[in-house]
């Protein structure tokens, strides 16, 4: 059986590393308007969290997390170290 997220849902969720440290929440999704591929995660880091961090930020200071890193989605994010 396969289940379906809704993106609305996902907004907020924790967001963690395979390693297990949490780099904060959810903020958004950026899809290809074009093809509806996933491009990126928008992650509101937790302070700590984003000063460590390798992922790249935005002006906004959040994470860009590609789509590739994304292992896997249910009550948290989870993406490679």
């Amino acid at each position: 059986m396969v289940t379906y997220i809704i993106a609305r849902q996902l907004g907020g969720k924790p967001v963690i590393t395979v390693g297990g440290e949490e780099l904060g929440r959810l903020d958004d999704i950026v899809i290809d308007e074009t093809t509806g591929d996933f491009i990126s995660i928008v992650v509101e880091p937790l302070e700590e969290a984003g000063a460590r961090s390798s992922y790249p930020k935005d002006k906004d200071g959040n994470l860009i997390i590609p789509f590739d890193a994304v292992n896997a989605v249910s009550k948290v994010v989870v993406v490679k170290d």
